[in-house]
């Protein structure tokens, strides 16, 4: 019996030891990898082999350290390709061995180190992009994967792969479309919520502050991406080849939403929405079905009518039934465009009541910026006031700039042919307005602060 609680006791120090062991192996690799030293992969490949299961930190960390093996091995094919290879099965041991971390997303990682490396074949990146699409979606979370996996797509079907038609590709962009749009939603409302935080005379805090931070970049990764897939598919979605395309399969699809609403979507995108299929088509979308996405395109079909009274009441009721803060503020949007050339305060008004649901809706500023910019002869009763207009129009491309990601190009650039087409230096000083407030006293009903000397 003593010699048997003997073993025991030595092989619980045994394991015990081994452990301690692994933990101080952890924490060498963790320091290596910061330093980016070369042993920090020795050190994996020991953890790897003796203790895969102590702590998750091994996979974190082994990340990092076998991407630094992959940039060391640039310029050597060959190397490089056997480190990626050697990710892709840290990516399948993290899985395993701590699934609650390492199993979510695990094909999204797999298949980005593929394509980003250029690394495997496409069939194998296609293959682990596809693999997560169809069953874990919730964790594809990544714009970039998600645009590797769209062109990928879209070139098979450009090289005449088998089973690959222009409608599973106009399926494949819309699929895509919804998940981009699903996490440009999730970002978009927390960005709204610290806005409105800020907004209210509160501060953020550190870890808000950095949370607006890594949200504003994600979000402009997701409107790349968008713009991205748009670019590629626009060659294969003119009204001269979706019009017939669609009026080919109307009769068939007429009782099937989805096809109703992706093909009114698509031809509205592409500007064909003048053409009498996308009555036919919007018509037959709220006759099935009279939703907020239906009286939506109502609105558009009475738009392109002539009949603005008609579309607003349709703009209106999709407005109402819309819950998703997203989707309203684009159809009060709608309505602002709709006036913009013939009711600027109208035009102001919805541009407002989108951003009241949808605080980081740059496009609402720009068009607001825009408005008062055109209103340099409707404001003012000398040309030093008519053209101070501009300061105020530069101040709302900025606030576009600032809450919204997708549009920071455009608004610095519309903000700064703004602010010289204002007043300049000499003029406000023979004005003797520096630093002066002046206000507006036209529709615009808002004033400025004069740049100081």
């Amino acid at each position: 019996m003593k010699t048997k609680l003997s073993l025991l006791f030595v092989a619980a120090f045994g394991f015990f030891a081994q452990a301690q062991d692994c933990v101080e192996t952890v924490s060498l690799m963790g320091t290596a990898v910061k330093a980016k030293d070369p042993s920090a992969y020795e050190y994996l490949t020991q953890l790897r082999k003796d203790c895969p299961t102590i702590h998750k930190a091994v996979y974190t960390y082994g990340e990092y350290a076998i991407k630094q093996q992959i940039e060391r091995a640039e310029g050597n094919p060959t190397e490089k390709a056997k480190y990626v290879q050697d990710l892709v099965k840290l990516y399948d041991e993290y899985a395993t061995n701590f699934p609650q971390y390492g199993k979510a997303g695990v094909d999204v990682k797999k298949g980005l180190a593929l394509f980003d490396y250029g690394v495997g074949t496409k069939e194998q990146t296609f293959g682990y992009f596809d693999n997560a699409f169809k069953n874990d979606l919730a964790n594809f979370d990544s714009p970039r994967a998600l645009y590797a996996y769209f062109e990928i797509f879209v070139n098979d079907y450009k090289a005449g792969v088998k089973g690959i038609d222009l409608q599973h590709v106009f399926d494949k962009y819309d699929d895509i479309s919804e998940k981009l749009t699903e996490l440009s939603k999730e970002d978009s409302n927390t960005l709204d919520q610290l806005l409105n935080k800020v907004e209210g005379g509160q501060a953020l805090d550190v870890k808000e502050e950095k949370a607006k931070t890594k949200i504003e970049a994600n979000l402009g990764d997701i409107a790349t991406v968008g713009s991205s897939m748009d670019a590629i598919i626009v060659e294969l979605s003119t009204c001269e080849k979706l019009i017939p395309f669609y009026q080919k399969s109307f009769e068939a699809n007429k009782s099937n939403e989805q096809w109703l609403k992706r093909a009114a979507d698509r031809l509205e995108a592409k500007e064909c929405d003048n053409d009498p299929l996308f009555s036919q088509i919007s018509e037959a979308l709220y006759k099935l079905n009279p939703s907020a996405d239906a009286a939506y395109k109502l609105g558009v079909v009475e738009l392109q009518r002539k009949n603005t009274s008609k579309a607003m009441d349709y703009f209106n009721q999709a407005a109402a039934m819309f819950q998703d803060n997203s989707k309203k503020a684009a159809v009060y949007m709608k309505m602002a465009y709709a006036y913009k050339n013939s009711s600027k305060s109208q035009a102001r008004t919805y541009a407002r009541k989108a951003l009241a649901v949808k605080p980081s809706y740059g496009a609402a500023y720009l068009l607001m910026a825009q408005l008062y910019a055109s209103s340099i002869n409707e404001c003012g009763s000398n040309p030093f006031e008519k053209r101070a207009v501009y300061w105020l129009a530069a101040n709302y491309a900025d606030k576009a700039g600032a809450v919204d990601p997708s549009v920071k190009t455009t608004a610095a650039k519309m903000a700064t042919s703004y602010r010289a087409s204002a007043p300049s230096r000499t003029e406000i000083f023979q004005a003797n307005m520096s630093g002066k407030r002046l206000a507006f006293d036209c529709w615009v009903g808002e004033s400025i602060v004069v740049p100081s000397l």
